[in-house]
């Protein structure tokens, strides 16, 4: 509830500058057709005040619905990197791949050298 108080606060501070900047793009542009500034601040500092409520009623909501079904179903499980067993299929392949590469450019330096005494063909 907290963070998306601020979260939609600093939302609304963004918007209310941008709205002050693009309004006095417009009233440099036509001078005499738009109210006065205060005005229209003011009016985006009421839809950003109801923005803020309703935004933070509904991802409490959102939240409590989330905790409600976690309840019942057991949450949501999340796979870290660190706990998996091994590598994926794809990424085994690869790795297979990366090492007979590497194991041939050792075979085809020793054969262009006439070096024997390079590391052995172990990766």
């Amino acid at each position: 509830m907290v963070m998306s108080f601020f979260f939609l606060t600093g939302l609304g501070a963004v918007s209310l500058v941008t709205a002050g900047v693009l309004w006095l793009m417009l009233e440099a542009i036509t001078p005499d057709a738009l109210p006065a500034t205060t005005t229209a601040l003011v009016v985006a500092l009421g839809v950003i005040t109801v923005e803020i409520i309703l935004g933070t009623w509904l991802m409490t909501l959102g939240a409590f619905l989330y905790n409600l079904s976690a309840q019942y179903s057991g949450g949501v499980e999340i796979a870290v990197a660190d706990a998996l067993t091994g590598p994926t299929p794809a990424a085994a392949r690869v790795l297979m791949f990366i090492a007979r590469t590497r194991a041939r450019a050792r075979r085809r330096l020793r054969a262009r050298t006439g070096d024997g005494d390079l590391a052995s063909d172990t990766v």
